[in-house]
């Protein structure tokens, strides 16, 4: 699998300031397991094309013990953390570009926690390559809870559309669920995400044609890493006009042609594009567009370099 260089280039500059596929396998709990039982609960979920996103935890809620471990595994190529937030590490707008939010993806070292509000993260958690990152990138996550409470955590990449709570009881007390329940909200999660997902890119492509294609879909749930359309044929002089504006929650995408550059800004210029590299750059607002005329006869491939590896890519065959 192709690592986006663009990526590897920008969090290795946060990392040097800042410093100076389906549900996982679950294990399995009874009823009324002894103290020191550990529960799974997964990160994030997505289809089996990947092409669908969900900002959810599976489940978003479970009852646990004092002295009970939780293990957050990553179900989805997508990145997340689990993160128990307090003053000094607050839950803002998720921006890679700011060294000053590095703890966003930085993992605390500690192994439990003790009361509500104390301080813990994961670190980013994904199911892809660990190459694909050059910080450290993980695939599960554990915390031993040695005191009372609800301990409400949230996803620092997605904020408060992915948030989950683990409520802690006093040591001996009887589980309300097994892990196999658990297990089994956790598909239906997954389940309603696929479908939330799959209403959305539908609706979507009821509306694009072959000079309007949208880049991405997503609403409060589902995350559709697609163009919408994909394919699409016109003929020399004419233009395909590229949407962000199916995205309700902002989403990065780019729209990029050719080789990938290392910039990532704006490359080119697509009022006369003929061939070679041409990107409209890192793009986040829905109301944003870019527009690309053709000025000779070919298919010219293109991929969003955040999410090709979902298979975020399409092509534009012009004619003469």
């Amino acid at each position: 699998m192709r690592s986006p260089r663009w990526l590897r280039a920008l969090l290795a500059a946060i990392i040097a300031l800042a410093a100076g596929f389906g549900i996982a396998a679950l294990s399995p709990a009874s009823a009324h397991a002894a103290t020191g039982t550990t529960w799974t609960v997964q990160v994030g979920s997505q289809s089996p094309q990947h092409h669908i996103q969900g900002m959810n935890y599976g489940p978003g809620e479970i009852w646990i013990n004092v002295g009970d471990t939780v293990h957050w595994t990553a179900a989805a190529m997508e990145p997340h953390t689990v993160s128990f937030v307090d003053a000094a590490h607050p839950a803002v707008e998720f921006n890679p570009f700011d060294p000053s939010l590095a703890y966003m993806m930085t993992r605390t070292s500690q192994t439990t926690i003790g009361a509500p509000g104390e301080y813990r993260n994961s670190g980013i958690m994904a199911t892809v390559p660990l190459d694909i990152l050059p910080v450290p990138q993980y695939t599960s996550y554990d915390l031993t809870f040695t005191g009372p409470g609800d301990y409400n955590y949230i996803c620092y990449v997605h904020g408060v559309m992915m948030t989950g709570v683990v409520h802690v009881r006093a040591a001996g007390t009887a589980y309300p669920h097994t892990q196999q329940w658990y297990n089994a909200q956790a598909r239906k999660d997954r389940a309603a995400v696929i479908a939330d997902g799959e209403r959305i890119w539908s609706s979507a492509r009821s509306e694009a044609d072959a000079h309007h294609v949208f880049v991405g879909v997503t609403d409060e749930k589902a995350m559709v890493m697609a163009f919408t359309r994909s394919h699409v044929t016109i003929r020399v002089g004419q233009s395909v006009t590229f949407e962000w504006s199916k995205n309700a929650v902002p989403i990065p995408h780019t729209v990029t042609f050719g080789e990938e550059p290392a910039s990532l800004g704006p490359v080119g210029d697509p009022t006369h594009y003929a061939g070679g590299t041409l990107s409209s750059g890192i793009v986040v607002a829905p109301s944003s567009t870019f527009t690309v005329t053709f000025t000779k006869a070919g298919t010219y491939s293109y991929l969003c370099m955040l999410h090709d590896t979902m298979g975020m890519v399409g092509s534009v065959t012009v004619l003469p």
